[in-house]
């Protein structure tokens, strides 16, 4: 029987990249995460931004769990899903907060109008999500964006997922792959490990290049004293812990 895997994964959290790594190696399919081709033209000749992606999932999260970036709907009701049911493994992306937050302004997706704003007022922006998000209520910051969604990720763990952080997939890609494999029996394409070398968002760098970037943590240069004072006031303390990671000094 055909063994399906469903990726849940905030904005720039080597989501793309697992996904790679799972179609390469493993005897699994992933539900899909992101709107067909077609749909994604679509978006740029119709007017409005978000409407086709928000309607697309509206009308397919039956057969695919919603947005990869999505917040996952709650344990005890996600576990009543007929996919899950079936046996649909899941599993879930977190990255470090600091080097998030960078990337997301770098690449803020729908919340378009931030692109202009410095790294230290997009910190105390509102979020506004999307519908397809699955959150009911604006948030007071893309520090809280993270809380939220960390901590959905989190509790899913009550209805067998697995928790994966972005460090963790860049510093053993392989062993990530045997970690879902021996969790979810699921079978490898072969005996040898094939790693995905390029770049998913299409520009020239590769995986030598973000392993390099994160896991020596260059990122940290890029933060100032009043960032990171902001970002620290606003975290989870307890989630932060929970996955792994420690607040940085401010000073």
């Amino acid at each position: 029987m055909k063994k399906f895997i469903k990726i849940y994964g905030e904005r720039n959290t080597n989501s793309r990249y697992l996904s790679r790594l799972i179609h390469l190696n493993l005897e699994a399919e992933e539900l899909p995460g992101t709107i067909p081709k077609f749909f994604a033209d679509l978006q740029y000749i119709l007017p409005g931004k978000e409407w086709i992606r928000n309607s697309f999932f509206q009308m397919t999260s039956h057969r695919n769990l919603g947005w990869k970036h999505m917040c996952p709907r709650p344990a005890d009701e996600l576990a009543e899903h007929r996919l899950i049911q079936k046996g649909v493994a899941v599993v879930t992306i977190t990255k470090n907060p600091y080097a998030w937050l960078l990337s997301l302004h770098r690449r803020p997706y729908q919340q378009y109008h931030t692109k202009q704003l410095t790294f230290e007022e997009f910190l105390k922006t509102p979020w506004i999500p999307a519908a397809r998000e699955n959150l009911d209520r604006g948030l007071s910051s893309p520090v809280e964006l993270w809380n939220v969604k960390n901590k959905a990720y989190k509790q899913l763990r009550s209805i067998g997922a697995m928790n994966l952080t972005s460090e963790g997939i860049l510093t053993s890609p392989e062993q990530t792959i045997d970690q879902i494999a021996e969790k979810f029996s699921l079978s490898r394409k072969s005996g040898t490990f094939i790693n995905y070398q390029q770049s998913t968002k299409g520009d020239q760098k590769d995986t030598e290049f973000y392993q390099d970037y994160y896991l020596n943590e260059r990122w940290r240069s890029e933060l100032s004293p009043a960032a990171v004072r902001t970002i620290n006031h606003a975290l989870d303390k307890p989630l932060l812990k929970s996955f792994g990671y420690a607040l940085l000094p401010e000073s």
